[in-house]
């Protein structure tokens, strides 16, 4: 973390963009502590993060428009996904988008999957971005917030949010394993 400090004093926005594009929150975390300290402006940090963040997650979402490769349809339908539950998955995220990406931004460890299967739902592009947008901007202000008021802690605050994406990803991770164990004694 030491690192990212030394490049952010350094270079500033030139490497806070493709930093950011990788890993958002606790970067922003990191520039709010260093905004506060006086290295960096609070009011250039935002609209870099936002625009980075924008950029992944419009990757994220054009990956998911292309479709579902070929080997991962075969592994969701042992899953039990079948193309009915496929398209209510579809039809419930075209018709709450604006509740659906929102979470699935703020779910840390799995955020880019909710970003991908919108771009699968067919959700216009232009409804996701607007909403992304959004939800960026106020999930930065915080990120941005708690650096500046708490940037000492960054580390805490880092092992914080990889617990929190840790125990989410664990969830999701049980919740596919059900699956296939349901699938599996359906079968027997």
């Amino acid at each position: 973390m030491d690192q990212v400090i030394y490049l952010l004093n350094e270079y500033k926005y030139l490497i806070l963009f493709p930093l950011a594009i990788i890993e958002g929150p606790i970067l922003a975390v990191i520039a709010g502590f260093l905004c506060r300290r006086g290295i960096m402006n609070i009011w250039m940090v935002l609209p870099v993060i936002v625009m980075a963040d924008m950029i992944s997650d419009s990757a994220c979402f054009f990956i998911g428009r292309r479709g579902v490769p070929a080997g991962l349809k075969n592994i969701l339908r042992r899953l039990g996904f079948n193309p009915q539950r496929v398209s209510r998955a579809k039809s419930f995220i075209e018709s709450h988008p604006k509740s659906f990406i929102p979470m699935s931004k703020i779910t840390l460890g799995i955020g880019a999957l909710g970003i991908y299967l919108t771009g699968h739902s067919g959700v216009p592009y232009h409804r996701f971005i607007l909403i992304c947008l959004v939800t960026s901007i106020c999930q930065y202000i915080i990120y941005l917030g708690i650096g500046f008021l708490f940037g000492t802690a960054y580390v805490r605050i880092n092992q914080y949010l990889d617990y929190t994406a840790s125990v989410i990803l664990l969830l999701f991770l049980a919740c596919i394993l059900f699956f296939i164990i349901q699938s599996l004694i359906r079968k027997i």
